[in-house]
Formats: C-alpha cells, sequence, structure tokens
C-alpha cells in the first residue's frame, strides 16, 4: 500500500518534455528553412492530436512510464512528417482574403433582431441612406463567413465569421498588410434589436440614423466608438466594456437608459452640457469616476464612488439621461 502511494506521489510523465523538446525542433527546422510557414499553419488543425495523447499519456503511462515518452516521440514525429510533407500530403490551404457582399431586402420586415459576432477586423456599422434596404454590408474576410436570415416580419439575422483562421488572419502566409474591414449598413426605417460581440478589431458604431429598441454590446480588446441614436421614447441600451478603451457618445434631447459594466479598457461618456444626468454607481472598483463639476453627488458615503449623481433640476426635466454603472472595474470612467 505505501509502495503504491509512494510510486503515485512521484511519478512523472514523459510526454511532455518530449513534447517540449519536440517544439525546439520544429522551431530549430523552421529557422534553418527546412519547413515552409505555410506549412506551419497546419498545427491549427492538429492541435486536437495533442488533447488525444494527452488523455492516453494519463490513461496508460502512470502504470507504464515509457508509454508516455512513446506517445511524446509518436506526437512529435507526425508532427514533424506533416510539416516537412504538407503541400504533399495536400493539407496546406490557400489563404486568400476576399470581400463579400451580403443584402437583405425589407420585405415584409417590421422589427429585426441582429446578431453581429465580429472578429479581428475593423468594424464600422451606420445607417443607411439613398437605399430601400433592410440591411447591406461587405465584409472583408479570411476563412468562412455564416448569415443567416429568417421571418418574416419579424427577422432574425445572424453574422459571424468562423473557423480558427479568423483570428490569426492578420499573420497568415499572403494576408500580411492586407485591409480588411467590415462594414455594415442598417435601414433607418425598420427599428432593431442590436446584439454586438466585439473582437479585437476596432469597432466604430454610429448609431445616429438607426432606430432601435435595444443594443447590447459586449466589448473586446479593441478600441470601440459607439454613437447611440436619439429618442424621446427611449431603449434599453447594455453595454460591457472590455480591455479595450470605449467612448460612448449620448444624444440631445432623449430619454434613455443605459447600463455600463466597465472592464479593465477606460471609458469615456460623451453627454451633452445641457442634459439632465443622473449617474448611479453600484459598485465601485479600482479605476476612477471622473465627473464635470456640473454632475453633483446627491447620495452615499462620501470618498467612494458608489452612490448617485446628478445634474441640476434632473427631476422635472423632460427628457433624462440616466447612466447605471454596475462596476466600475479597473478602468477608469470619464464623464464630460
Amino acid at each position: 500500500m505505501s509502495e503504491n502511494h509512494s510510486y503515485r506521489r512521484y511519478y512523472r510523465s514523459f510526454f511532455w518534455p518530449v513534447v517540449i523538446l519536440g517544439v525546439g525542433v520544429i522551431w530549430l527546422l523552421s529557422n534553418l528553412k527546412m519547413i515552409p510557414t505555410s506549412n506551419l499553419w497546419i498545427l491549427f488543425q492538429l492541435w486536437p492530436a495533442l488533447i488525444i495523447m494527452a488523455g492516453l499519456d494519463i490513461l496508460f503511462a502512470r502504470r507504464l512510464p515509457l508509454i508516455g515518452a512513446l506517445l511524446g516521440l509518436l506526437v512529435v514525429g507526425g508532427v514533424v512528417y506533416i510539416l516537412l510533407n504538407g503541400s504533399t500530403l495536400g493539407l496546406d490551404k490557400e489563404y486568400e482574403p476576399r470581400t463579400e457582399t451580403f443584402t437583405v431586402e425589407v420585405g415584409e420586415a417590421t422589427s429585426v433582431d441582429l446578431d453581429l459576432d465580429l472578429s479581428t477586423q475593423e468594424t464600422f456599422i451606420n445607417a443607411l441612406e439613398e437605399s430601400t434596404n433592410l440591411l447591406e454590408a461587405e465584409i472583408g474576410h479570411v476563412g468562412e463567413v455564416e448569415f443567416t436570415v429568417t421571418g418574416t416580419e419579424e427577422k432574425f439575422i445572424d453574422l459571424h465569421q468562423v473557423g480558427i483562421d479568423s483570428w490569426f488572419s492578420w499573420a497568415l502566409p499572403g494576408v500580411e498588410g492586407e485591409k480588411l474591414t467590415w462594414e455594415v449598413y442598417l435601414s433607418p426605417d425598420v427599428p432593431f434589436d442590436l446584439n454586438v460581440d466585439a473582437g479585437t478589431g476596432r469597432s466604430e458604431l454610429d448609431l445616429s440614423g438607426v432606430q432601435l429598441d435595444q443594443l447590447r454590446y459586449d466589448g473586446g480588446t479593441g478600441a470601440s466608438t459607439i454613437i447611440l441614436p436619439a429618442s424621446p421614447e427611449g431603449y434599453d441600451t447594455r453595454v460591457e466594456s472590455g480591455t479595450g478603451s470605449m467612448e460612448i457618445v449620448f444624444p440631445a434631447e432623449s430619454s434613455l437608459t443605459v447600463r455600463l459594466d466597465s472592464g479593465t479598457g477606460s471609458v469615456t461618456l460623451d453627454v451633452p452640457e445641457d442634459a439632465a444626468v443622473k449617474i448611479q454607481v453600484l459598485n465601485g472598483g479600482t479605476g476612477n469616476l471622473k465627473l464635470p463639476d456640473w454632475i453633483y453627488k446627491v447620495s452615499g458615503q462620501e470618498g467612494r464612488d458608489e452612490g448617485v449623481y446628478q445634474t441640476d433640476g434632473f427631476d422635472n426635466a423632460v427628457y433624462q439621461l440616466n447612466i447605471i454603472i454596475e462596476d466600475i472595474g479597473t478602468g477608469n470612467i470619464l464623464v464630460r
């Protein structure tokens, strides 16, 4: 019993040391130009094999440690062989940037639920001008894009890029230096529920001419600018900032409630100087809240960011901007 316990305690697999040595070998062969750079991208197609071999190592190598070394050699040898002969085996891929155009007609649509899952490319979202279409998009990408449209009166539109290639398109052979962008244009005549999941690229949403029933924006690592449309009736807005910086521009003569959950990136809130503004901070953070001198704290503990801030005459104003900061996070929030 004690021998088994001692064996389990001091067991070490040879699998990972062999794999690490293999990584060094592949790196060396690549530096010596023995492995074509284009073939290195085959590794992205082969990564599940590493998980399978690691699982076999856990299952069998505890009893026979040499099996771990054998599995490691099998992985390294197989990968090196494929990298050296990828073209012969037909595993190398041609990475060619392209631009696709997508169009959706208005038809009988009275509302739209639009989901955009962004990638590494810069993205621009604007209102359509001089067009009777519901949506027009020009998508520059590498790999595959999925675009689906369902519904008649209530349209459901989903646009996203698939495949791991999309996240490394900036470094793919034959693609370096290519400026790929997403340009999406929305009809100003039909209300949208807009859900945007940002990626690593910069995003600019000029929604000033778009009708919104709801906006959900999940920030990524890229910088974001969101220009909100004016609406006397208001619409539901929720924004989660990521690690990238973010700027939100508020409209005049509008009654809006915006919920903000801040991350590590800095957030700038541009509000009209003559607007009636109320800011509720539910949770402080390590970041700082910076306010102009015309927005005052009306409740909450002094010396802490949590509390309620507002402008003079907010309660009697016709149009009210209500900003709820659920968490300041680690980045600073500037209101100006």
